[in-house]
């Protein structure tokens, strides 16, 4: 996965709120955070299933960060 689509989801996960994130399922959180990235970059099929699993194994992470803001 490139560097920038892994950007996009680290400054959509910093730009959000909790109350945006925290009360999401991990499939809702997941959708989201996609659509995100999407919104800026178009993605074909073997980079969205990267960006799939990328934000997938970090899920936890991501819950963590946001519950400390």
């Amino acid at each position: 996965m490139s560097p920038s689509v892994m950007r996009f989801v680290w400054d959509a996960v910093a730009a959000a709120s909790p109350q945006q994130i925290l009360p999401l399922d991990d499939a809702s959180l997941l959708d989201w955070l996609v659509a995100q990235v999407q919104q800026h970059l178009y993605l074909d099929q073997q980079q969205y299933s990267a960006l799939v699993a990328y934000i997938g194994d970090r899920l936890p992470l991501i819950r963590d960060l946001v519950d400390q803001i």
